[in-house]
């Protein structure tokens, strides 16, 4: 069991976080000790609120007065609710909380259910409750609690598993802080080598990201800017410069983690490629077919159109590999305008053609060794074909000067030389 604790100011936004859940049927309040409680058993959010801050003296000194913390078990395990009290209950005394009000909710909007707390870090005198190695103690409080109810310990438990990330939500406030939460998260579980990559990840969190590019003093100078959005992916707030949020998710970094995925994915191509190509041959007549039958096989799609409803863009993400591949990474003949022509007549399905695809387990491994000694005309269609995808998905972004077909062909003569160099060295 991993513990998550925070500490913050901001007493409204902890509850609503949770009761906004509540509301949606994602979560539901399993405990409150020492709240008040209306006459049909209910606790609302606006008693709860009411109730806590009115145990805060006026002349508190400690800002940060609120204390709010996840207890994450291992996803295998199927907790009890009475489970779960219990040990949110000797969880708090034993930290230090059992006297302070507190309220627990259990979430259930991801395959993994969690509970959160959020209670106060202040008695009714202003004192502020001891919190010196409070995370220190917290582990040790988790393993204890793992021994004694026999839980899977969190040894067995890798960050990007426990990681729990939510949408962007603009309605909260703080959205900063939740842009910056998010991407360290996300930068941190995926591999992609492309902003349009990436794009396709941020997307299912409301946000985009786009490339800036300025001049100061006669120097060039690239940058990054986040955009929170709605579910269908119109911008909904100012754009955030990366600069405002940290290093770790600016420019520079960015693309150091692109080069590095390149590396880290190619094990991973072959495996993704597989489980598309096993899915288009059971011809699925629609997207929505196709998406529900790569979610069984663990691949989300998403797919990018433009204003005639023409695919121009395909995104294959793997959450448990933490991998983002563009359908022409996986092989030309895995474009996008592969499947837009197979959308627009599901009748002639490629994907069924053993010219082109054979046998499926040989021509995958076969793909891997022989794809870099194919004709140059073909290897420089695929570099093209890529090109333009990243084009319209917008993770290749040029400025009116330069000449995409020139970049192209600039592209494809330094992949040519560098297989020519491969070959002499032999």
């Amino acid at each position: 069991m991993i513990a998550k604790i925070s500490a913050t100011e901001n007493l409204g936004g902890a509850l609503g976080y949770n009761f906004k859940k509540v509301e949606k049927g994602e979560a539901n309040i399993l405990l409150a000790a020492e709240l008040y409680q209306d006459k049909d058993g209910r606790y609302t959010m606006e008693d709860v609120l009411a109730d806590m801050e009115a145990l805060i003296p006026k002349n508190c000194r400690t800002k940060k007065t609120v204390f709010h913390c996840s207890l994450n078990p291992h996803p295998d395990e199927k907790l009890s609710d009475e489970t779960l009290m219990q040990i949110a209950k000797e969880y708090m005394e034993t930290l230090g909380y059992g006297k302070q009000p507190y309220i627990v909710f259990k979430h259930n909007d991801i395959a993994r259910e969690h509970i959160h707390i959020v209670s106060l870090r202040v008695d009714c005198r202003g004192q502020k409750i001891n919190d010196r190695f409070e995370k220190r103690r917290s582990k040790q409080i988790t393993d204890a609690l793992e021994r004694k109810y026999s839980l899977i310990p969190s040894s067995k438990v890798t960050d990007r598993e426990m990681k729990e990330v939510s949408k962007i939500d603009t309605t909260k406030g703080n959205i900063k802080e939740q842009v910056a939460e998010m991407l360290l998260s996300v930068l941190k579980h995926y591999e992609f080598c492309s902003l349009g990559e990436l794009n396709a990840i941020l997307s299912i969190y409301n946000l985009a990201v786009e490339e800036v590019k300025t001049e100061f003093r006669g120097k060039k100078y690239n940058g990054l800017v986040y955009v929170p959005t709605d579910d269908k992916g119109g911008k909904v707030s100012t754009p955030i410069n990366a600069s405002d949020i940290g290093r770790g998710v600016g420019y520079t970094a960015v693309q150091n983690r692109m080069q590095k995925s390149k590396q880290s994915i190619k094990a991973l191509i072959s495996a993704a490629r597989e489980k598309v190509l096993h899915v288009m041959r059971t011809s699925p007549q629609t997207e929505e077919a196709l998406q529900q039958r790569l979610e069984e096989q663990g691949l989300r799609m998403v797919v990018r159109k433009n204003e005639n409803g023409r695919i121009y863009g395909i995104t294959f993400i793997d959450d448990k590999e933490g991998i983002a591949l563009n359908g022409s990474r996986l092989g030309k003949g895995y474009a996008a305008n592969v499947f837009n022509g197979y959308f627009s007549n599901p009748a002639n399905n490629p994907f069924l053609d053993e010219t082109l695809y054979g046998n499926p387990s040989v021509c995958l491994e076969q793909s891997a060794t022989v794809q870099p000694l194919q004709s140059n005309a073909e290897e420089g269609d695929n570099l093209i074909d890529e090109l333009i995808e990243d084009m319209a998905d917008g993770s290749f972004l040029s400025t009116s000067n330069d000449d995409w077909k020139e970049a192209a062909w600039q592209r494809k003569l330094r992949k040519l030389s560098k297989v020519n160099i491969r070959r002499r060295k032999r």
